[in-house]
């Protein structure tokens, strides 16, 4: 498998756009996408957006050491979900420049299930037979092999994993031919990078 690094530092010939389930732009204090976000998703789902640690709080040994960070730096200790993809989130900052934002872009995929389900949040969790029966239901709609493509996926791939890979690269293909929305105005970081959530 090819790392989120590697795609970035050499882009495959006929790669036009990436839509990355990470978040790209961190702040020193919330982050108005992630806060638009859950206003969009509502309750119960809005609470599968988890703020974004600052930058600092990368670098924490532990998650104890980052939530002391993040509270210095943002006023809010770090949650428990955004410790666990940290490393996710580092390998993605450290690696991506401003000049990669023309064809990399961040989404969440309950936002990108919420607009292809007209403006609707998920009434079930994905982890649950029930939500992924739902988001299945939904793909269906501009993906008519996506019931064959989960029965038939490789080892080792989750179920909601696909499906959340297949709707962000639908939104790939909205970005692509000009139709995709941001959640908001979007922010610039310290480093230059544009920060938003593509739907």
């Amino acid at each position: 498998m090819v790392s989120v690094t590697e795609l970035l530092r050499r882009r495959p010939d006929g790669l036009q756009a990436l839509a990355i389930d990470i978040p790209i732009g961190l702040m020193d204090g919330p982050r108005a996408c992630d806060k638009a976000a859950r206003v969009k998703l509502g309750k119960p789902r809005g609470s599968s957006v988890f703020p974004a640690p600052c930058r600092t709080a990368l670098a924490a040994r532990d998650y104890a050491e980052s939530c002391q960070i993040n509270q210095s730096h943002a006023g809010k200790k770090l949650t428990k979900q955004s410790w666990a993809i940290a490393h996710k989130i580092k390998e993605v900052d450290d690696a991506i420049m401003p000049e990669h934002q023309s064809w990399v872009f961040e989404v969440h995929p309950e936002v990108c299930f919420w607009h292809f389900a007209g403006g609707k949040p998920m009434q079930h969790k994905k982890s649950r037979k029930a939500g992924r029966d739902e988001r299945i239901e939904i793909l269906a709609r501009y993906l008519p092999r996506i019931a064959e493509l989960v029965s038939t996926r490789p080892v080792g791939v989750a179920v909601d994993d696909l499906l959340d890979a297949a709707v962000a690269a639908l939104t790939a293909r909205r970005r692509q031919s000009g139709e995709a929305a941001r959640v908001c105005e979007p922010q610039q970081d310290a480093r230059g990078l544009r920060v938003e959530i593509v739907y």
